[in-house]
């Protein structure tokens, strides 16, 4: 089932961002799926990694979920795909680019083109698409609000400051893996967000097939 390491790919990728309630949404619904293979009948023997992974989803899922509860802000920069001494007009670069590129309407529009619309199966797939897609574009354009004005990007760097100081001296005492480490240790592609749209809807089992309609973004998100 192509759509496990997908959701567990965007999974890692929210992380990334730190936008730890949307990771826990996704490891909640890559959990349930491993539960339902696991649990299948006559399942071959590679059932046992299934246990592994669950367990490892599960510890995911209690890390994020206590990460969340600590609202720490996205990290808009990587959300931008751009570096923190970047320029404004960088900046406005970046968020146009990811924009245009990103737009629900457009994710919608191609899941579309692929399927029968008047389907209700796909009339659910595409609400859920849609409403990821939205996300997406409303978290871009929260990023650029911050790191287009001066005053909130100046204040937003010197809380970033901070919060790299407290992780610096944090692993002076310890060396968990990092989302980044678990992402290029797992996948070995760096960061490559097009996996958003390809984890899309998850409980359907739908074939790997439907779901390539909608992943509509290139080398960007």
């Amino acid at each position: 089932m192509q759509i496990i390491p997908a959701i567990s790919r965007r999974a890692t990728l929210y992380e990334m961002i730190r936008d730890y309630g949307q990771s826990a949404n996704d490891l909640r619904k890559l959990i349930s799926l491993l539960q339902k293979q696991a649990n299948k009948p006559g399942v071959s023997p590679k059932v046992f990694n299934k246990h592994s992974d669950l367990k490892q989803a599960r510890a995911r899922l209690l890390s994020a979920e206590d990460e969340a509860r600590k609202d720490t802000p996205l990290n808009f920069y990587l959300i931008l795909g751009v570096e923190p001494s970047c320029s404004p007009a960088d900046v406005k670069k970046a968020y146009r680019k990811a924009a245009l590129r990103h737009h629900p309407d457009k994710a919608t529009q191609l899941l579309v083109r692929n399927e029968n619309a008047d389907d209700g199966f796909w009339r659910d797939v595409a609400k859920e698409v849609y409403a990821d897609a939205d996300h997406l574009f409303k978290t871009i354009g929260e990023a650029y609000n911050i790191l287009s004005d001066p005053d909130k990007r100046e204040e937003y760097d010197i809380e970033e400051n901070i919060r790299n100081a407290s992780r610096r001296a944090y692993k002076g005492r310890s060396t968990p893996r990092s989302p980044e480490q678990h992402y290029r240790r797992h996948y070995d592609g760096g960061f490559n967000p097009r996996h958003w749209q390809s984890a899309g809807q998850s409980n359907k089992g739908a074939p790997r097939s439907r779901w390539s309609g909608y992943e509509y973004s290139d080398d960007y998100w």
